[in-house]
């Protein structure tokens, strides 16, 4: 029954390794492609998914090393333990503060995307352009009425607009 429990317990480990890990693999992909759009709650997901995924293969390295770890304290289990639970712990609190963090974090709002011509380089988002000087006390010009995208005018009608 000893070869079955312990047969049991390593595909559970196994187990238990491959889904942790593919679903923080994802999660690290997922905020490093969303970098641009979320900026440092981005940063600070694919932080916390890093910090998990590393508490996951310490805990497996973990069990798969128990005998080695309970010889390097020279039997005293009780710190033995105690030493890798720490680790542990503080892998886990990290990551998941830090998923927590990115959650709240601020997002970074999304910028404008600007046309360009040919050979024309585009500013930092944070220049503008300089207007010209104007007098101290007139107001500034606004710029010329435009039509929103997609209207047209209406058809004008034929020999002076209509009237009679």
């Amino acid at each position: 029954m000893t070869e079955l429990s312990t047969l049991a317990s390593n595909v559970t480990q196994t187990l238990v390794l491959i889904v942790m890990s593919v679903l923080l693999l994802a999660g690290i992909v997922i905020t490093a492609m969303g970098r641009r759009n979320h900026g440092r709650a981005a940063t600070l997901g694919m932080t916390g998914c890093i910090l998990l995924l590393l508490a996951v293969l310490f805990n497996t390295l973990l069990q798969f090393f128990t005998q080695e770890l309970f010889q390097m304290f020279r039997g005293d289990i009780g710190v033995a333990f105690a030493v890798a639970n720490i680790i542990s712990l503080i892998f886990n609190a990290s990551g998941t503060a830090l998923l927590i963090w990115a959650v709240v974090a601020r997002r970074n709002p999304p910028q404008p995307v600007q046309p360009q011509g040919p050979g024309r380089q585009q500013p930092p988002g944070d220049w503008q352009q300089q207007q010209p000087r104007q007098d101290w006390n007139q107001p500034p010009q606004q710029p010329p009425f435009q039509q929103p995208p997609g209207w047209q005018q209406p058809p004008r009608p034929p020999f002076g607009g209509g009237q009679g």
